[in-house]
């Protein structure tokens, strides 16, 4: 949403400005590596249409970034696999919810930004928390960090806090970095 003051600061007149519809919903997080591929395919059409003697270079790189993603996704589904992650009842941020999904765990329930939660939908969230047996409360970073603190203090549960960008968190500055950074919390508050 930020994007049009970004190309405004610019200030270029001969900048090109392709947008792309690249699915980011409830159903689906940029931090899943689905997304991720979807996003350099079409990222590497713009690219390719927009310089087309160069689109044989970006089809290349592009076809091995999509290899390293398949190959991050597959590895962390193959550790995730060893879990019985579904066991793992969450009630998370609903951005977050397509990534938990995809990590294996069950989203009983999620909450949009802090000024939406109110007395009535904290209430209604505690009560299907208790009545599921929620252990875990997962935050969104972008979209209001602290929206679960009060629950999981209610349902006396662990409570994280996930990324859906790079950079957010020390030695997170790449995909990679980050989609590992969130498994490892995940990993480390059901460990414990």
């Amino acid at each position: 949403m930020f994007a049009e003051d970004l190309i405004a600061s610019a200030n270029n007149p001969d900048l090109t400005v392709v947008r792309l519809d690249i699915p980011s919903n409830p159903q689906s997080n940029w931090m899943t590596p689905p997304v991720q591929q979807a996003a350099v395919a079409k990222i590497t059409a713009a690219l390719a249409q927009v310089d087309a003697k160069n689109s044989a270079t970006y089809q290349q790189l592009a076809a091995k970034y999509k290899g390293k993603i398949a190959a991050k996704g597959t590895g962390i589904k193959t550790k995730l696999a060893k879990m019985n992650l579904s066991d793992v009842k969450v009630i998370c941020s609903g951005m977050q919810a397509a990534f938990v999904k995809w990590a294996g765990l069950t989203v009983v329930a999620t909450y949009g930004s802090p000024d939406s939660l109110t007395p009535q939908v904290v209430k209604e969230l505690v009560d299907k928390g208790k009545e599921k047996k929620v252990t875990l409360i997962i935050d969104n970073m972008q979209s209001g960090k602290d929206a679960g603190a009060g629950l999981a203090e209610e349902l006396g549960c662990k409570r994280i806090i996930l990324s859906n960008f790079p950079g957010c968190f020390e030695n997170t500055e790449t995909w990679e970095k980050a989609i590992d950074w969130n498994i490892e919390l995940i990993l480390e508050a059901i460990a414990e």
